[in-house]
């Protein structure tokens, strides 16, 4: 358990006592001036033995609050106060009459006193030193053994002896009640103060735990008061919205996060959850998830400050996975249908192909009908090439995989892109870290980069430019892989479209087949790779692939 300073509480209780000695000693001087002033009948006019005791007094407690902050040994110096103080009280008694003294209460503050300061062990040596001293007195008193010219009150009375011990014993008996009791007292006043300690420690550590949670959860957790306006945002909520705390505190909710809660925090106070899209600080759109949580017992039991607290998370790379699953498993679907249809469709094509083939070297058909078999041969070839690239989309071939310089390979596919007919007026800017070395099969993976130019130099249509750089770069979690970049200055992809882009045979083109991008990112996929594209309608297109290194495990 942490341990917290604490002043010591003898050290208090004894400025306390000091306190309490000199109000004492004034009250005691003023009785003694009334006294004298009025000049009561049965009083000696001599009070000088009352100023005394009031002035030793005074000196004592000026020496004891001066000493106090210099010892160390407190138990010790209390004891010596308390000695002093019983020594005094028996002075003060015997001049106010002795037997007949009505200062005989002193003793039991000063034992009530001592249990109060030293607990039970205190009480009873100051229970003990009360009863020595004032026994001694009575006897002493009773016997006239003491002058009796030093008596302020007293009088002429003669006591028997059984009243002297009744005196006595009742007195004893007093004393050792009021060290038991204030021991007693005492004692479970430090136990509770203890445990009240122990709790407050307790208290206090779980108030730096409950904010290191808060700070430390992966969750965004902010509380809204009763006019919805925010009250707290912890770490998690910061990195997610781009906002610190400074920016939304105490501003309104719907500001930053509009439309997540009702117009009034009564009506948000119903457990809801729900997924918004929110642009974030700055300017990226995200998924987020929100769990609205009321306080128990409703609204008029909420804090003022936490009337609504709000949990939220990220969803937007989660709900990519789940498109991302979801294409995988109608991919396989597709694939698994589409290898038995075009297996079948191409048989026919072949027999069509042949036997066209064959016809055209009959002598007999001339003019018109060479020319409808050119076509048909024409696009039997054609429908051959579109089954042949379907077949690859829907399950590349399992060739076998070596390792090789990546770098070395986008290179050889952007020097045959250069001089095709797609490049032309397009400027070709090309980046690379050399010794990107990569496992895989090196005819797919050209295959990828070539249709990923193919399909730029196609949004481009007319001139522009084509970016590729090629770097290795490490993942939060420490993993290494290569990154490629192809980026272009076309026309971009709408957001309607994005999420549809790598799906087979669709195309916002009017030409080609719609399998490109399909079959880069099977083949990417296969690898143990990802794919992922950034755009905006008007802005060009920046396409993202990775793949992990050789002897390194796949990108996930």
């Amino acid at each position: 358990m942490t341990q917290v300073n604490q002043p010591n509480p003898l050290r208090a209780r004894l400025l306390a006592m000091m306190l309490l000695r000199a109000v004492l000693s004034i009250a005691f001087l003023g009785i003694t001036a009334w006294f004298q002033i009025k000049q009561v009948s049965f009083a000696q006019p001599a009070f000088y033995p009352f100023y005394a005791i009031v002035i030793i007094i005074s000196i004592l407690t000026i020496l004891y609050a001066v000493s106090l902050s210099r010892i160390v040994n407190l138990r010790l110096f209390t004891y010596v106060q308390v000695t002093v103080d019983i020594a005094l009280v028996t002075v003060a008694v015997y001049i106010t009459g002795g037997i007949e003294s009505y200062l005989t209460i002193l003793y039991a503050l000063s034992v009530l006193g001592s249990g109060m300061l030293l607990n039970r062990a205190g009480g009873f040596y100051a229970a003990t030193m009360s009863s020595v001293a004032y026994g001694v007195l009575i006897e002493m008193d009773f016997y006239r053994m003491l002058p009796s010219r030093y008596k302020v009150f007293w009088t002429h009375v003669d006591f028997a002896w059984q009243d002297v011990f009744i005196n006595i014993f009742s007195n004893f008996l007093a004393f050792f009640t009021i060290a038991y009791l204030a021991g007693y007292l005492t004692q479970k006043t430090a136990e509770v103060e203890k445990e009240l300690l122990e709790k407050g420690i307790d208290y206090d550590k779980l108030e730096r735990l409950s904010k290191h949670v808060f700070e430390r959860i992966s969750s965004g957790i902010m509380t809204l008061d009763r006019e919805l306006r925010i009250t707290s945002f912890n770490k998690a909520a910061e990195d997610i919205s781009g906002y610190t705390f400074r920016e939304v505190y105490y501003g309104k909710v719907g500001d930053f996060f509009p439309g997540l809660v009702a117009d009034s925090a009564q009506s948000a106070l119903q457990d809801v959850r729900t997924e918004k899209v929110f642009t974030s600080k700055d300017g990226s759109e995200r998924i987020i998830g929100f769990t609205l949580a009321g306080a128990q017992g409703g609204f008029t039991a909420a804090p003022d400050d936490a009337a609504v607290i709000v949990i939220f998370q990220d969803l937007t790379d989660i709900k990519a996975m789940e498109e991302q699953l979801r294409r995988a498993e109608r991919l396989k679907a597709l694939g698994e249908l589409s290898v038995g249809i075009a297996h079948e469709i191409r048989n026919p094509l072949a027999s069509i192909s042949g036997s066209i083939q064959v016809l055209k070297g009959d002598e007999r058909f001339k003019g018109d009908d060479l020319r409808l078999m050119d076509i048909v041969l024409r696009e039997t070839d054609r429908l051959n090439l579109l089954i042949t690239d379907f077949l690859v989309f829907a399950k590349p071939a399992q060739e076998k995989r070596s390792k090789f310089d990546l770098s070395a390979a986008i290179k050889d596919t952007l020097e045959m892109f250069r001089n095709s007919p797609q490049a032309v007026d397009i400027a070709i800017n090309a980046a690379f870290d050399n010794g990107i070395c990569v496992e895989g099969d090196q005819r797919q993976i050209k295959q990828v980069f070539w249709n990923m130019l193919v399909n730029a130099a196609h949004a481009i249509d007319g001139r522009g430019a084509i970016s590729v750089t090629a770097s290795v770069r490490r993942f939060s979690g420490g993993s290494d892989f290569a990154e490629v970049l192809v980026s272009d200055t076309g026309k971009g992809i709408d957001a309607k479209d994005m999420g549809r882009i790598f799906d087979p045979f669709y195309s916002t083109k009017d030409f080609g087949t719609g399998l490109g991008l399909a079959i880069a990112h099977r083949i990417v996929e296969s690898h143990g790779g990802s794919i992922e594209v950034r755009s905006a309608l008007g802005s060009g297109a920046v396409f993202t692939v990775t793949l992990p290194l050789a002897d390194k495990p796949a990108v996930n």
